[in-house]
């Protein structure tokens, strides 16, 4: 799965319509063509839309939507540590978005051995994202429960 079909299933999923186009390199060096949002990806650094799905980045999105779009607030307590999940700063930008699907149960570690890790480089297959979308969604449901 690349990172604009997973940014695209996310929207689909919150019943959005997704807000973003195609530009085009103003020279043939210029690398900066891709997509230009302007909902609530303008501004993240995901990855381009054909990069493959990365699963620090499906963190990245994931966390982002539930800040950004649902209003969920962050967890102060029960975030995983280091001495849990040995590779959790590989990535030190990634980090408080890793932390915050591990603790909410969106996302998992994999077991290496007598390590946890979270493997930020390895790719998302599709059924996977899938399912983490279906986890975000109750997370955000749970969300607007509480707030009722």
């Amino acid at each position: 799965m690349t990172v604009g079909e997973f940014l695209l299933c996310v929207k689909d999923a919150a019943g959005q319509e997704p807000e973003c186009r195609k530009t085009e390199p103003a020279a043939a060096e210029d690398r900066t063509a891709g997509t230009v949002c302007t909902d609530w990806t303008a501004g993240e650094d995901f990855g381009t839309e054909d990069e493959v799905l990365l699963r620090k980045n499906c963190a990245r999105i994931l966390h982002r939507y539930l800040q950004k779009v649902a209003g969920v607030k962050d967890l102060s307590a029960g975030l995983p540590s280091y001495e849990e999940v040995r590779d959790i700063y590989d990535c030190r930008i990634c980090a408080p978005h890793i932390s915050q699907v591990l603790a909410r149960g969106i996302m998992e570690t994999e077991e290496r051995g007598s390590l946890q890790l979270f493997e930020g480089n390895r790719e998302v297959r599709r059924e996977e994202a899938l399912e983490y979308i279906r986890r975000m969604q109750m997370v955000r449901q749970k969300g607007e429960d509480n707030d009722l």
